[in-house]
């Protein structure tokens, strides 16, 4: 491994791409722990930590995609790829790792490095169970004879079939299964001696670089690969020959070694086949082929066998190496094959003889199971009507435009009887003066004229009496055998959207929440392991969804994922300080951002740090170290149970963010009392943060201190305005939804619609010294304090809500049905109204734009 300081790759890099680019140098480079490499320099003696863990962050190919994020507002992706990939290389000798490199101990072994600590265990995942439905069944009918016909379209179709199985396996089976074969001999000798030719590319370079002499690299080359052997029986080999040829190696013909192989021959070939020229050639013309002959059967020289083999040239010395395979091998296997399929046709002819009979036996009784089988249909569908009408959802089938049925929950939910609903235009049945109406009716419309997918959407039903219910609608398609339609499913809210927006900040989370939290930090307290951890971790995207299936809440939700990565978090501690010295000072590990907020969902990546509290200026570099291992086992295993990185290097990982209180007091001096734009990006995150474990004084000493800082510092609050404003919704200026291309599809980012709510709070919070960190929490409480109008509090937090789950069901519903991180919603995935619910839930988010600009600028709009 080349070390390099940031100066030597920008001129690396300018030279070789015109750019300089220190800026993307730095951030590459930005893990890296100044402190320990210096004492590392200093004392010569090893600390037990890698200052170059910072590496597997950012120096590999994954990290590429963070880079473009980072800079692409400075540079084009193609200049942050051919810097990036400059300084990769010259670190690496040319070689761009991958992160797992990073855990290989071929890798790290050689750039002569080592990695303290164990690899993380694997995590198997669990089978999926599969349910059985059991159908009724109805007595036998009584025997009647089968018809010469029946034996004419089944049976002896059925015999003939069997033998032209049994025939078409030797003729056709067999020839494609031995080519199959010798395909993969071919593929194997060729592998194996790439393999030899790697092993033999080492003493080229010894040689090249000086370390030995031609003579010795080549002998010693020759040595390696006389000993080298495969097989089943441990005697396959390999040979070498020069261009000339002069055999220079060969295992089981010593005699034949440094003789002139000119005018050897295949002696059972009347043509006079000459091998070794004919390997010349084919290295010349092509540096590698294969070639058909007979030759010596492995280390018995009194029998001979056909061959093919395949060579390779070594230009740099001119040889040629080879190895190859017996085709009487292939034989022998085919042989046994035929053998085997022989007894197998054997018994799958037997097997469809006794299927036949039980054929022929089961057909007698067709005549007599159509009219049973007309009965069970009859009852089946009148258990479905039954299941249906039993059903408290109200249901609608629609075929080709038109109402054919109705549930009777659907009948008592309305009033009006199945005949006056199947007569109906079902528009007839949206309350009028209603705005969810407007969007209903017209999906509705498009519905029964053909011209609507399936979609869920809210709508307000009058009722015959005249009153109102707030309702689900959820459609399905069906399909017929020569028509179209439609199940409608009307599902009866217990409150209406405005009851929603004014209740909002009363929802509380039922006791029964608890059941599924309670269990899962149960299971990760008790576990022995970080692996156990990692694999509760993992599960976790699927008690998710069962709970959104089932319609719970967005609290609840955020509740049992945020408190899960809490708990994790204090295992992987518990279990990190077993096997590290007990810390000599009181820490704190620190979750931040949407982690400390409890808004995560169960894809974001990684916002962490660490907090230490005060010691000696001579001790510091040894106590940050220390946490530094804590901070890396928590970081790696957080990534393994699916949070990934952060890209910014916002972790308890980076020695930047591994900190003293004093240091941590002084970052956050600078941030506020110096604000710039610059700083305030900076900030953003670390301004919420929760204790995930350890010392919560350090935690409370540090908010306390950044509390009496703001207050003291009102020019802060304007940067932070400013840099708040900065966040918009995703509007055009005529308010429609403004997309971006995201792999061909017309997508927006909702992580970064959510920005201008969560800045909203936070810039409110600061200024009113509140202690929550939650977004919702801090609205509420804005709310109770009335420094928000209710209507507002509601509202606000209504379409955090709706955005936030947005949010988390988008890659729970992934297309190939893996969740996996994505922040881009699909628009043209959404029906229409569900673009229009959205584009008017981010139509709101300016109005409270107004009022903040208002409250800490004193205008309208920024």
């Amino acid at each position: 491994m080349t070390l390099m300081q940031i100066k030597q790759h920008a001129d690396r890099s300018e030279a070789l791409t015109g750019l300089r680019a220190e800026d993307i140098h730095q951030w590459i480079d930005g893990f890296f722990d100044t402190e320990s490499f210096q004492d590392i320099q200093r004392t010569g003696v090893p600390l037990g930590f890698d200052p170059y863990n910072h590496r597997k962050y950012r120096h590999c190919v994954e990290a590429l995609e963070d880079a473009v994020k980072i800079f692409e507002g400075r540079y084009t992706r193609a200049q942050i790829q051919a810097v990036f990939e400059s300084h990769i290389k010259d670190d690496y000798d040319g070689y761009v790792p991958h992160q797992e490199d990073f855990e290989n101990g071929t890798f790290t072994e050689k750039y002569h490095e080592t990695r303290n600590g164990k690899l993380h265990e694997a995590i198997l995942s669990e089978a999926e169970l599969t349910e059985y439905f059991k159908g009724k069944t109805y007595p036998p009918p009584r025997a009647q004879r089968l018809s010469s016909a029946f034996y004419w379209r089944i049976v002896w179709p059925t015999v003939f079939a069997a033998v032209l199985f049994a025939a078409s396996s030797f003729t056709i089976i067999v020839p494609l299964v031995r080519q199959n074969m010798m395909e993969q001999k071919k593929v194997l000798i060729r592998e194996l001696t790439q393999t030899a030719a790697s092993a033999i590319a080492f003493y080229v370079h010894q040689e090249q670089d000086g370390q030995m002499t031609r003579a010795i690299a080549q002998a010693k080359a020759a040595a390696e690969l006389s000993q080298l052997r495969y097989g089943d029986d441990g005697k396959d080999y390999f040979w070498i020959t020069d261009m000339h040829p002069v055999m220079v190696m060969h295992p089981y013909r010593p005699d034949l070694v440094g003789k002139d192989l000119t005018d050897y021959t295949d002696s059972e070939d009347k043509s006079g086949k000459k091998l070794f020229v004919n390997f010349v050639q084919l290295v010349q013309h092509n540096s590698e082929g294969y070639l058909e002959y007979r030759w010596q059967w492995k280390d018995d020289p009194t029998r001979t066998a056909p061959k093919l083999s395949y060579v390779r040239g070594i230009p740099e010395w001119g040889w040629i190496i080879g190895t190859g395979i017996y085709i009487q091998d292939i034989e022998t296997e085919m042989q046994h094959l035929s053998e085997k399929l022989l007894i197998a046709d054997s018994l799958i002819a037997f097997a469809l003889f006794i299927l036949l009979g039980n054929l022929i036996f089961q057909s007698r009784r067709i005549e007599q199971n159509r009219t049973q089988a007309e009965s069970g249909l009859r009852e089946a569908k009148d258990r479905y009507r039954a299941l249906v009408e039993a059903s408290s959802e109200g249901s609608i089938l629609e075929v080709d435009g038109k109402t054919v049925y109705a549930n009777q929950a659907m009948r008592r939910m309305t009033g009006y009887s199945e005949k006056e609903l199947t007569d109906m235009d079902i528009r007839d049945l949206l309350a009028l003066g209603h705005e969810p109406n407007t969007l209903a009716a017209n999906h509705l419309h498009k519905l029964y004229t053909g011209e609507a997918s399936a979609a869920e959407f809210e709508a307000v039903l009058q009722t015959k009496t005249g009153q109102t219910l707030n309702v689900w609608i959820s459609t399905s398609r069906l399909f017929f055998s020569h028509k179209h339609g439609h199940v409608i499913l009307f599902d009866q809210l217990a409150r209406g959207r405005e009851e929603t927006l004014r209740g909002f900040h009363n929802v509380t989370v039922p006791a029964a929440a608890d059941q599924p939290l309670n269990e899962i930090q149960n299971k990760i307290d008790q576990s022995c392991t970080a692996g156990e951890v990692v694999h509760i971790l993992k599960e976790l995207p699927e008690r998710i969804r069962g709970l959104t299936d089932r319609g719970t809440h967005a609290d609840i939700l955020r509740k049992i994922i945020g408190e899960s990565f809490d708990a994790a978090i204090r295992r992987f501690i518990a279990l990190s300080l077993k096997t590290m010295p007990t810390p000599a000072v009181p820490f704190a590990f620190l979750s931040l951002g949407s982690h400390a907020r409890h808004d995560m969902t169960l894809f974001s990546d990684q916002d962490n740090a660490l907090i230490f509290a005060d010691v000696p200026a001579e001790q510091l570099s040894v106590i940050r170290r220390n946490f530094l291992r804590i901070g890396e086992e928590v970081c790696g295993r957080l990534k393994q149970a699916g949070c990934p990185y952060c890209p910014g290097g916002i972790m308890a990982a980076n020695p930047k963010w591994c900190l003293s209180l004093s240091e941590w007091k002084n970052h956050f001096k600078t941030w506020i009392q110096q604000a710039t734009p610059q700083s305030i990006l900076e900030v953003n995150v670390f301004l919420d943060i929760r204790c995930a474990y350890g010392d919560d004084t350090l935690v409370r000493d540090l908010k306390s201190y950044v509390q009496a800082l703001t207050q003291n510092s009102p020019e802060f609050f304007m940067h932070y305005a400013n840099n708040s404003l900065q966040y918009k919704a995703p509007l055009t200026l005529f308010g429609h939804l403004k997309t971006q291309k995201q792999a061909g599809k017309k997508t927006i980012n909702i992580k970064e619609s959510l920005k201008p709510i969560e800045t909203f709070a936070r810039i409110y919070a600061l200024n009113n010294n509140l202690p929550e960190v939650g977004t919702l929490e801090r609205i509420r409480t804005l709310q109770e304090l009335e420094i928000l109008q209710p209507q507002t509090g509601a509202e606000m937090g209504y379409i955090f809500n709706y955005l936030w789950q947005l949010r988390l069901y988008t890659p729970l519903i992934s297309a190939d049905g893996m969740p996996s991180v994505n922040d881009q919603v699909d628009i043209e995935a959404m029906t229409e109204i569900e673009r229009q619910n959205l584009q008017n839930v981010l139509a709101k988010i300016s109005t409270f734009q107004t009022k903040l600009s208002y409250d800490f600028l004193g205008t309208a709009g920024h």
